[in-house]
């Protein structure tokens, strides 16, 4: 028979702690929350994560007996560990976001670079980057970096939502028209991204690609999702109307 083995990553754990003494005593239900990996077949490595996610220095080793009475499996918090490097990388960024904001563009540049050295996917680098491009005059650099980006899975996660719609702007601002409706198709195969917005942008890469005939198929699935939607009507009668 093989032995058992856990499955790797964040568990939490629950304590009922009492705070409080003699008539202002009460308790409090905790969570907290560990990075936890098999030794071997009987013992457990638990380090526990900080307010970020982030696992701290000190590690504790449980018996795999006692570990399964005391941790439950939380997958959806995997996504919260941050390796070093990504934290380097956030780093980096953030040292080049600063640059940029005071047209320090060489030493913006430089950081960027160093960011995607060290997190080759980082979204944030990527798309700082791309922008820092665009800002000083090379347009061909900015589209290898954004052409770059919509190829990336990391896109379609939530927490990189913000950069969503930017990046799909600045496709098109680049006559990248492929680029961007590809992009857009592949969010829409993505739980919770397709809506109206998304069949709207979609659209105006089609138009604005030479593919009136797409453009009015996407215009019209994103009506029938909001059919109140003014942008989309007003785009309709330009379309009808051209």
């Amino acid at each position: 028979m093989d032995a058992f083995r856990i499955m790797e990553g964040v568990y939490s754990e629950t304590k009922v702690q009492e705070i409080g003494t003699m008539g202002t005593a009460r308790r409090q239900t905790v969570v907290d929350y560990y990075k936890c990996v098999q030794i071997d077949d009987d013992k457990i490595s638990i380090q526990v994560l900080d307010m970020d996610g982030n696992p701290l220095p000190l590690k504790e080793t449980v018996q795999v007996e006692d570990f399964l009475k005391r941790f439950t499996y939380v997958p959806e918090k995997v996504k919260a560990i941050k390796t070093p490097a990504q934290v380097t990388a956030e780093r980096y960024v953030a040292m080049a976001e600063k640059h940029f904001e005071r047209n320090e563009m060489g030493s913006a540049e430089y950081e960027y670079q160093r960011a995607i050295k060290v997190d080759q996917e980082n979204v944030r680098a990527n798309f700082g980057l791309g922008k820092l491009y665009l800002a000083t005059g090379k347009p061909d650099q900015a589209a290898g970096i954004f052409s770059g980006l919509a190829r990336q899975d990391n896109m379609m996660e939530p927490e990189n939502k913000h950069f969503f719609n930017d990046l799909g702007r600045e496709l098109r601002a680049l006559k990248l028209y492929d680029q961007a409706i590809e992009f857009y198709e592949k969010a829409r195969t993505m739980p919770g991204l397709e809506d109206e917005h998304l069949l709207f942008n979609l659209a105006r890469a089609a138009y604005e690609g030479g593919d009136l005939n797409k453009a009015k198929e996407y215009l019209g699935t994103s009506l029938s999702l909001n059919p109140g939607f003014e942008l989309a009507l007003t785009f309709k009668m330009v379309l009808d109307n051209g």
